[in-house]
């Protein structure tokens, strides 16, 4: 049986200042995505919103995701919210979300 060594092989085929870019790329710590105050309170009353009238809501993350559901409650402590889908229910942080649209088409639906 083979045994591969994986990403060492290909190594010696870089040069050194490559190697050097791909390990301080690694090192690099992503920064915090700022807002501002009037977006912070756009997406509070959306959300506010939302959970007291049990609205469907469409949810878009930072990391490109989407989710859509209503919104079951929300934790203080830990920043997140507690949503149910259409086919389970998640918890999404306060700090990965990027946009909250309300779904109004989608009201007779639930």
């Amino acid at each position: 049986m083979l045994h591969d060594r994986g990403n060492k092989k290909w190594s010696a085929m870089m040069l050194s200042e490559h190697v050097e870019m791909l390990r301080d790329l690694e090192k690099e710590e992503v920064q915090p995505i700022t807002r501002a105050e009037w977006e912070l309170e756009d997406l509070q009353q959306i959300v506010h919103y939302a959970l007291h009238t049990k609205a469907i809501i469409r949810l878009i993350l930072w990391e490109e995701n989407e989710i859509v559901g209503v919104i079951i409650s929300y934790n203080q402590v830990k920043c997140e919210l507690l949503m149910a889908t259409a086919t389970t229910t998640k918890r999404v942080a306060i700090s990965s979300i990027s946009t909250v649209q309300l779904m109004e088409e989608y009201h007779d639906s639930l």
